[in-house]
């Protein structure tokens, strides 16, 4: 992935240049983005693209949620992306507000990433079959090839040594 490209427009918001990375799997999450312009894209850890979220979408709020550290990687899309931050202290306030719709955000965040989770092990197990698949193949050409000249060779068509 491409290089980290940010621009701070103000305390609230910030910009990214096209494909830029926003944060990495596995980082320390301090808030989540309100998109405002452009699109992000979400990969898995092993780089499979798993979302893409547009204008008035939020991303990176599950770790604030679950008090996690990152679990996917954000992208900037192909245009700038323009946020708006929220801070980590939003989402404090809400759990402290309202417990049944913490409890309810934080199931539906655990789903998701056990979704994202379920996707890229069917990527990765994907991508080990169509390795044998490949393999496969280019044995069965040269089987076919050894056969063809066994066939040639028993008719006649061909002189032993050539």
């Amino acid at each position: 992935m491409t290089a980290k490209t940010e621009r701070n427009d103000g305390d609230n918001i910030r910009s990214w240049a096209p494909q830029a990375i926003i944060y990495e799997h596995d980082s320390t999450s301090f808030e989540a983005y309100l998109v405002l312009e452009g699109e992000v894209e979400i990969f898995a850890p092993l780089g499979l693209k798993l979302n893409t979220i547009g204008q008035g979408e939020i991303f990176g709020e599950a770790s604030l949620l679950l008090n996690a550290k990152r679990s996917v990687t954000a992208r900037a899309g192909n245009m700038p992306v323009k946020v708006r931050k929220i801070p980590r202290s939003y989402f404090d306030q809400l759990q402290n507000k309202d417990l049944v719709m913490t409890a309810l955000l934080k199931n539906v965040q655990l789903r998701l990433q056990d979704s994202n989770k379920q996707s890229s092990d069917l990527a990765k197990e994907i991508g080990q079959i169509l390795k044998l698949v490949e393999m496969q193949v280019n044995t069965n050409k040269e089987v076919s090839t050894r056969l063809s000249t066994i066939h040639k060779r028993l008719n006649g068509e061909m002189i032993f040594g050539d």
